[in-house]
């Protein structure tokens, strides 16, 4: 079965120093700036990411510089904890990203999430020759040494990870129900422990925001609701 066509976003350095996603058809992509290349590459292919398991919001929040902004006094200065406000809320209240970029981003390739060598493959279809050529001629302009598909897909794992623990470690000092181990690689929440590289943080369509467990064959089971959809009146219900 023929995979669908997707134009693969390419970051290309930003007159203002940082790096932007970039398409040939469609030039810059609008919420896409980031102090970093992999930061601008998630940030630019989060669909496609997404849909193999690569990233949750927890990774486009981290691929915005937003966690950062979570620990500083502006974000502190939101009014409530994160559980109230979500990351949307902070995001949308610092002006990092516009909130569509945390939407959508339930992917069915979870499943197959941990296979790097199918994930590697599978986006090979993708990734042409000529896609990875750009690729390298721009990072070759940033100063950056040439990357291989294989080394992108460890760049986003290791962002994704990263925004996570930190995500869970705020939830950690705000709520007495849910503890991060001090190696961060389990969380437990109501005392069930809980493997970190099955956990993904979800933005769902209705605005609820929530800690999900990926089981082996894809499907999640709530762990955590850190923020509920909001009611009517705009506020959480």
């Amino acid at each position: 079965m023929p995979l669908p066509f997707l134009a693969i976003a390419v970051p290309v350095l930003h007159s203002s120093g940082a790096w932007i996603a970039s398409t040939a058809a469609s030039g810059y992509i609008a919420g896409t700036l980031s102090g970093t290349w992999i930061g601008a590459f998630v940030l630019g292919n989060s669909t496609l990411l997404g849909s193999f398991g690569l990233v949750s919001a927890a990774g486009i929040f981290g691929a915005t510089g937003g966690l950062a902004a979570l620990s500083s006094s502006a974000a502190l200065g939101v009014g409530s904890a994160l559980t109230a406000v979500g990351l949307g809320g902070v995001a949308s209240t610092l002006g990092i990203a516009p909130a569509a970029t945390f939407l959508g981003l339930t992917p069915v390739g979870w499943a197959i999430a941990g296979a790097a060598a199918t994930v590697v493959a599978t986006l090979g279809y993708y990734f042409t020759r000529k896609t990875m050529r750009r690729i390298n001629e721009e990072r070759e302009k940033g100063g950056l040494e040439p990357i291989t598909l294989t080394e992108i897909v460890r760049e986003v794992r290791l962002l994704e990870a990263q925004s996570l623990e930190a995500i869970l470690a705020r939830l950690d000092a705000e709520l007495g129900n849910v503890s991060l181990s001090k190696d961060h690689k389990e969380l437990t929440v109501d005392g069930q422990v809980f493997s970190l590289h099955r956990l993904k943080y979800v933005v769902n369509e209705d605005g609820s925001e929530e800690l999900v467990f990926v089981t082996r064959t894809g499907r999640k089971k709530r762990v955590l609701l850190v923020k509920a959809a909001p009611g009517p009146d705009g506020f959480p219900a």
